[in-house]
């Protein structure tokens, strides 16, 4: 299994967490990344970072956007958390540990709501 460490840059952590979630439950979802060639996925007008489909591909389950240490901010925030969390019933943030109740607050300041998970 793939170890995802808080210095791994947001490309790894995307494709390293996708791969767990795909071999956790590889009946359940099919994984889509914003690194997975032809991915035309939008929500919010945006590409999300991870997306959850139902096993045939075509519902939405969940989207986790991955975020660096030096990512966890207002800009991002207001710019791709709020736009894509707005679309979806089930968002989730990914973020270093430590970083969760910077990530809690801005979440609070900004509207939305998240579940926010620690790597």
């Amino acid at each position: 299994m793939a170890q995802i460490f808080r210095d791994d840059d947001h490309d790894t952590v995307v494709k390293k967490y996708a791969e767990l979630v795909q071999k956790n439950n590889p009946e359940q979802f099919k994984v889509f990344t914003i690194l997975t060639e032809g991915n035309d996925i939008k929500l919010g007008g945006l590409t999300p970072d991870i997306v959850l489909n139902d096993n045939d591909g075509n519902r939405v389950i969940m989207v986790i956007e991955v975020e660096t240490a030096t990512s966890i901010d207002l800009a991002q925030a207001e710019t791709r958390w709020k736009p894509i969390a707005s679309a979806v019933a089930n968002f989730q943030l990914l973020v270093p540990k430590g970083t969760s109740g910077r990530a809690k607050r801005l979440c609070k300041k900004i509207g939305i709501k998240s579940k926010i998970q620690e790597y």
